[in-house]
């Protein structure tokens, strides 16, 4: 696997000894150890992404917390959600065959992987997923939601 990664067959044009003797940015050449948790003095936050041979993939966040991912959707649907403080996150991969998909919802509960044979089939899944919210109590502006009070002489 590891030869399939150098090269064209790779994530990365530049071969393995290329690579290597790029300068990596002060920023990348941290080691996860390094990282406090803290934002650096710019107010910039670090995050890492392991690749491993076996195709599993490890995020390493700002704060400490680790976790291991069985497939990149899986991860970047995490990432979204560890980002954004808990909000709700659905990825899509086409690979010129089926669409795949993955969801997190708020509690941090994943959901997929999930194989579309046509982009309807894609739409109806992204249609379901998100559709709970219109289970839940209207909130921030949604159907069925007290409209705000009108202030500085605005009518709604």
């Amino acid at each position: 696997m590891a030869d399939k990664m150098k090269g064209m067959g790779g994530l990365s044009k530049l071969g393995g000894s290329e690579m290597e003797r790029k300068p990596k940015p002060e920023s990348m050449s941290k080691g996860k150890d390094d990282v406090s948790g803290e934002p650096d003095e710019t107010g910039t936050k670090t995050h890492t992404i392991e690749e491993h041979p076996d195709g599993h993939l490890e995020t390493h966040m700002h704060d400490g917390t680790a976790e291991t991912h069985p497939d990149h959707l899986h991860m970047l649907a995490h990432i979204g959600h560890h980002l954004t403080g808990g909000d709700k996150h659905h990825v899509a991969h086409h690979d010129g065959m089926a669409i795949h998909t993955h969801g997190i919802h708020e509690s941090g509960e994943h959901d997929g992987p999930h194989e579309h044979n046509t982009a309807e089939e894609a739409k109806e899944s992204l249609g379901k997923f998100f559709d709970e919210e219109a289970q839940e109590p209207a909130h921030q502006g949604g159907e069925g939601a007290e409209a705000m009070p009108a202030y500085g002489g605005m009518g709604a």
